[in-house]
C-alpha cells in the first residue's frame, strides 16, 4: 500500500513513481523511489514552500519545488536522478539552511555505506556560506534505481565568499584536491572561460567509484558551432566534434539557435584523480527547450540520438507533457553530453513541474479509458444480476 507523503516529499515520491511507469523500471522502483526519498528529503520533504512556514497546497509546492529530474539515456538503459536543493525543517530558504541540511544528509549517506565524503571535507572550510552574496549553500544529487539510492553527488556553492573571491576559491578547492594543474591548463587553454567564470556549482561525486569527478562549470559566450568547437579544439578534435554534434541533435535549425537570446548553453569542465594535469572530459549543456521547443521537433530531435525502444519509453513522457501544456512544449529544459568519454549517451533536464503535469495528464487520460470499460462492466453485472431473479 502506498504512503501518502505530504509537501515537496510527496511531489517527489509521485513523480518519480510516474517516471518509473512510462520509462519501464520495474516494480521494485516504485518502493526504491518512496524509501529514496525519505532519506534524501528526511527533516525537510514536509514543506510546501520555500519562503514561509505553514499550510499550503500541492500547487504551492510544485510552483517552489527544490529540485529537478534528469534521465542519463545510453543505448536501451535509462538511469533516473534527483538534483535537489536541501532546506531547514522551517522559516525561509538561506544559503546557511541549506548547507546545514546538506551537511546531514551528507553524513547519513556515510552512514548508510552509499558515500565516501573525504573529498568533500577537505573544502568544506571553503564552501561554507558566509557572506550576503552567498546563492544557496548546498545542493545533492543521486540516482533513484530499484536497487536503491547510487552515484551521490555534492554541488558546492561559488559564491559562499562572495562574488568577488568566486575565481580564488573554485581554484584554491582544485589544487587542495590535487588538480592545481587541471586548473593552470585552463588558464592557458581556456582563458575567456576563466575570466568569464560562471559564478554557481562546483560539484564532486562522493561515491567510491575510480572515476569520481570533480567538476565545475562556465557560460558559453560563443555565438556560433564554429566558435564553440575552437574554443574547446585544446580538449582534443574528439571533443570539438562531440559539441558540433550535440548542436546539431538539439537545434533544427544547425548552429543558428546559438545566436539566440536567453538562457546561454553551459559548458563543465571535468577532472578525476587519475590526471591531476589537465581536465579529463567537459560536459556541454544546452537550453534544449529554448532550441526545440515543440513536442514534433524535440521528438525528431532525439529520433537521432536515442535507441528506438528507448525513444519510446521517453515519448510517453514528451506526449503526456504535450497533452498537459498549451503550444505542446518540449519538458526538457537542457540536453548535455559529455564530449570525451560519453559514447552515446545522452542526460535530459526536466522540472517537478514539467514532471507533474504530464503524470497529471496521464492519470486523466487512464481515467478516460476506464471510464467506458467501467460502465460495460457495471451493464454487465446488471444484466447477469436481472437474468438470475425467480420467475414470479
Amino acid at each position: 500500500m502506498r504512503t501518502q507523503r505530504p509537501g515537496y516529499a510527496g511531489l517527489a515520491v509521485d513523480g518519480l513513481r510516474y517516471l518509473g511507469e512510462v520509462l519501464g523500471l520495474g516494480e521494485r522502483f516504485d518502493a526504491a523511489a518512496e524509501a529514496a526519498v525519505g532519506t534524501l528529503f528526511e527533516g525537510w520533504g514536509h514543506r510546501v514552500s520555500r519562503d514561509a512556514d505553514g499550510g499550503g497546497t500541492r500547487q504551492d509546492a510544485v510552483s517552489t519545488a527544490p529540485f529537478e529530474y534528469s534521465l542519463v539515456l545510453d543505448g536501451d538503459r535509462v538511469d533516473v536522478r534527483l538534483f535537489f536543493r536541501p532546506l531547514s525543517e522551517r522559516g525561509p530558504a538561506s544559503a546557511a539552511g541549506s548547507w546545514e541540511r546538506g551537511l546531514r544528509t551528507l553524513a547519513e549517506l556515510e552512514r548508510l555505506g552509499l558515500a565516501r565524503p573525504e573529498r568533500a571535507r577537505e573544502v568544506t572550510d571553503l564552501f561554507r556560506p558566509r557572506s550576503e552574496r552567498a546563492a544557496f549553500g548546498m545542493c545533492l544529487a543521486a540516482s533513484v534505481r530499484a536497487s536503491g539510492i547510487a552515484r551521490p553527488k555534492v554541488y558546492f556553492d561559488t559564491l559562499a565568499a562572495g562574488t568577488e573571491r568566486s575565481r580564488e576559491t573554485v581554484g584554491t578547492a582544485l589544487a587542495r584536491l590535487g588538480q592545481g594543474g587541471a586548473w593552470s591548463w585552463l588558464q592557458r587553454h581556456d582563458p575567456r572561460g576563466m575570466a568569464d567564470l560562471m559564478p554557481a556549482f562546483f560539484a564532486l561525486d562522493v561515491d567510491e567509484s575510480p572515476h569520481a569527478r570533480i567538476k565545475f562549470y562556465t557560460t558559453v559566450a560563443e555565438r556560433s558551432t564554429a566558435e564553440l568547437t575552437a574554443r574547446l579544439a585544446p580538449l582534443g578534435r574528439a571533443a570539438a566534434a562531440a559539441a558540433a554534434g550535440l548542436v546539431a541533435e538539439s537545434a533544427p535549425r544547425g548552429s543558428e539557435p546559438l545566436d539566440l537570446a536567453g538562457v546561454r548553453p553551459t559548458l563543465c569542465w571535468s577532472m578525476t584523480s587519475r590526471d591531476g594535469d589537465r581536465p579529463q572530459d567537459a560536459t556541454l549543456y544546452l537550453p534544449f527547450n529554448l532550441y526545440a521547443p515543440q513536442q514534433r521537433e524535440a521528438h525528431g530531435r532525439l529520433r537521432g540520438s536515442l535507441d528506438p525502444a528507448l525513444l519510446a519509453r521517453v515519448g510517453r513522457l514528451v506526449g503526456d507533457h504535450a497533452a498537459a501544456v498549451e503550444g505542446r512544449a518540449n519538458p526538457f529544459h537542457w540536453a548535455a553530453a559529455k564530449l570525451v568519454h560519453g559514447g552515446r549517451a545522452l542526460t535530459l533536464y526536466t522540472s517537478a513541474a514539467a514532471v507533474e503535469a504530464a503524470r497529471t495528464a496521464r492519470v486523466a487520460q487512464d481515467a478516460e479509458t476506464r471510464a467506458p470499460q467501467d460502465a460495460e462492466r457495471r451493464t454487465a453485472r446488471a444484466a447477469m444480476s436481472s437474468s438470475r431473479r425467480p420467475l414470479l
